[in-house]
């Protein structure tokens, strides 16, 4: 008991600290961390998926876009060039808000994944596809409008294609059975998760011809956990393409587009007249175009002029024999 202080040492104590001769020990709290080391976290907009994820995902959505300009050229008769812009992360209602209303939405079965993803294909790139395979030049509608069920077949024909493609993209990490289960033009009516859920949002654009549009992929990352770790430890050992994939994929690439077929026309002339003439035009009117007799023709390669030719015939049908190379001006 002898280390208990009387209540005459306890005032004298308490004495000599208010006159400052004995230092009062300081008021820190205990067991808590620096404020350096407080990291701020939202729970709404929580991050799951690591750098190192990300880059691997970045990897193989980059070798996907490379896929897509190989598959569609002999397709659909034209060149293609997909290019990867962005991946983020946001809620599904988040990605579900920013689809502009009608579009072409594909809900694709991810087997041997659990779960769906939406791929997205805008308007501005939708129609110009659906033109160009049923024969016209791909030219884009004025104003979007939904899809009919003749075109909805077209594009679930190409989105088949674009599956292969992904499918083929990934089959060193993952041997894929995409399926497409639905096609929908509304976003508010298409539900794959709850709307708190993250995903993983991939946006492309793609150019076609002379049309650019988007094509936005929709993954949540309760679909792409399984498989997020192989991503990672994949990409430790695929920093960068090596020399001989490259020169494989280049040499791909040139087969295909030495395949793809464009259209060649020989431009007789051109003339411009008022609607009300043209309303009268009969059988027998004689238009004047705007081409001399001794000038040579323009012959266009996939809307695009490059050659100089004149005008002749080749057996029973008409020819033209090329005369000079056009250089772009």
């Amino acid at each position: 008991m002898a280390d208990i202080l009387s209540q005459d040492e306890v005032d004298l104590l308490l004495n000599a600290v208010s006159k400052g001769e004995v230092e009062s020990p300081a008021h820190e709290p205990r067991g808590l961390p620096d404020r350096q080391d407080i990291m701020h976290y939202d729970f709404r907009r929580p991050e799951r998926v690591s750098k190192e994820q990300l880059k691997g995902l970045q990897s193989l959505f980059e070798a996907f876009a490379r896929e897509l300009s190989i598959m569609l050229p002999p397709f659909l008769r034209q060149i293609v060039r997909a290019d990867l812009v962005s991946i983020d992360q946001l809620t599904y209602d988040e990605f579900i808000l920013s689809v502009a209303r009608p579009t072409s939405l594909s809900i694709v079965n991810m087997a041997p994944l659990e779960g769906n993803a939406v791929i997205e294909l805008s308007p501005s790139i939708v129609f110009p596809v659906v033109d160009r395979i049923l024969g016209g030049k791909g030219v884009a509608l004025p104003k979007p409008r939904e899809l009919t069920e003749i075109e909805n077949r077209i594009v679930h024909r190409v989105m088949l294609m674009i599956l292969d493609s992904l499918r083929r993209s990934w089959e060193q990490l993952i041997e894929f059975k995409l399926t497409v289960v639905h096609q929908e033009s509304d976003p508010l009516i298409v539900q794959i998760v709850a709307g708190s859920e993250m995903v993983i949002l991939v946006a492309y654009e793609i150019h076609i011809g002379e049309s650019v549009g988007a094509m936005n992929m929709c993954i949540p990352l309760l679909v792409l956990n399984p498989v997020l770790d192989q991503i990672s430890q994949q990409t430790r050992f695929m920093r960068k393409m090596p020399q001989d994939v490259m020169d494989r994929t280049r040499s791909q690439i040139e087969r295909v587009v030495k395949k793809a077929s464009l259209s060649v026309d020989a431009i007789l002339g051109r003339a411009t007249l008022p609607l009300s003439e043209i309303a009268k035009l009969q059988v027998g009117d004689i238009v004047q175009l705007d081409t001399d007799m001794r000038t040579p023709l323009h012959i266009e390669v996939g809307g695009i002029p490059k050659y100089r030719a004149v005008c002749g015939r080749r057996g029973e049908q008409s020819a033209v024999q090329v005369v000079e190379l056009m250089t772009e001006e």
